[in-house]
């Protein structure tokens, strides 16, 4: 870009460089003292270049108005306009590259800045989350495998309404139930591994006003908070078998920017509680943090079958078997034979073409939101134990 271009006249050259530095602002992060040599062929300290380049404008710029004068041929006006439209749009494109720029470097600092956090908080968790389970049975190693889906826990929210009572001590002792009522199923079927799947919406954020006014405690806390209580969930589950495998998406409450039009759908914090997980958890052999998705879905093999796992808030329950199976089919070569949604905070099933769609519970139960508009539903969380013909036994693990 600084570098003269191939048939551009000394006049042009000295013109885009001044023009680049003060006007359209293309050159805006060239240091004064690295255009002076190139600008008027010797070294100059930053205030003196600076205060040549003005000069050097208003000169160029009372050039072209006296040029501009003496154009008295349509052609050539036209011309010139052409070239001034052509100059706004360069200068519009090189605005927009660098907004979009800035908003990376800004999500990334974000990012960063979170996950210094969370290793800050490590000390301090056993006095907000404390031991949350007690000790399983003994090890399973049979044929089966077991499924354990977590979803829409929204750590941190609060509601009472005529279904549900919810705050932080209830979502602790909803996750407390759901692990033991898991390791007893897991045992009795004698399962050799167990697959937890995580499809987002952990903790309930601060992305509108309403989760703010429902909320316990602050964003960044809820973060780090429920990070632990997975963390021993998963650790409890994992000592009644060989192997564990987690497998993680994000959901829509934890995005970085409150309008969701003008938000990057990956730019969510909830991306960090895999870094989280594989900190806390390294000492555990038998514990497997999957890689982190390339987009939001997850898919998993268990006993031979296909198993596409995804938030929700884009999906549909009775399209997503059909537009899942062709996407992971075409894509990745992989056969899907079940769909696993949460985001409704409901569970539902629909079958097409051999795949069985699912939307698990909320383990939240009823916000204040479905209250309003009279949508209850039971607090849960979905337990699959799964063999060679697939999925052999649904419990619907129900919270009180």
């Amino acid at each position: 870009m600084l570098e003269r271009k191939e048939n551009e006249s000394a006049l042009a050259y000295h013109k885009r460089l001044v023009y680049g530095k003060l006007v359209d602002k293309t050159l805006a992060d060239v240091d004064y003292t690295e255009l002076a040599p190139l600008v008027y062929g010797q070294d100059y300290n930053a205030d003196v270049a600076r205060r040549m380049l003005y000069g050097s404008r208003m000169t160029l710029e009372l050039l072209d108005r006296e040029n501009e004068g003496s154009i008295k041929e349509p052609s050539a006006i036209r011309e010139l306009e052409q070239k001034r439209v052509e100059l706004a749009m360069e200068r519009q494109r090189f605005f927009d590259q660098r907004r979009e720029f800035n908003k990376l470097i800004a999500a990334e600092g974000r990012r960063s800045h979170l996950e210094d956090r969370l290793v800050d908080a490590a000390e301090k968790l056993d006095a907000t989350v404390g031991r949350a389970f007690a000790a399983p049975g003994s090890s399973s190693c049979g044929e089966n495998e077991a499924v354990l889906v977590f979803s829409d826990w929204h750590y941190g929210m609060i509601t009472q309404n005529i279904y549900n009572t919810y705050n932080i001590d209830i979502c602790k002792q909803r996750v407390r139930s759901v692990v033991d009522r898991t390791i007893e199923r897991v045992l009795r079927h004698d399962c050799s591994a167990v697959h937890i799947v995580v499809l987002g919406d952990l903790f309930h954020g601060a992305i509108h006003t309403s989760a703010r006014v429902m909320s316990e405690e602050l964003a960044c806390d809820q973060l780090m908070q429920v990070s632990e209580i997975l963390a021993q969930a998963i650790g409890m589950v994992a000592s009644c078998v060989p192997d564990t495998f987690v497998y993680m998406t994000y959901g829509n409450h934890a995005r970085t920017v409150q309008n969701k039009h003008d938000s990057v759908h990956r730019d969510n914090m909830e991306r960090i509680i895999p870094w989280w997980l594989r900190q806390r958890l390294s000492g555990a052999q038998n514990i497997h943090i999957m890689d982190d998705p390339k987009n939001e879905f997850l898919f998993l093999n268990v006993c031979g079958h296909g198993f596409c796992a995804a938030h929700g808030d884009l999906d549909n329950v009775r399209t997503s078997p059909r537009m899942i199976a062709t996407l992971f089919n075409k894509v990745y070569g992989a056969d899907v034979d079940y769909v696993l949604l949460g985001d409704k905070h409901h569970s539902e099933a629909f079958d097409e073409l051999g795949i069985r769609a699912m939307i698990i519970d909320a383990l939240c139960g009823t916000d204040d939101f479905a209250n309003e508009k009279r949508l209850y539903c039971t607090p849960g969380q979905l337990l699959l134990i799964v063999n060679e013909d697939g999925v052999d036994a649904e419990y619907h693990l129900k919270c009180k």
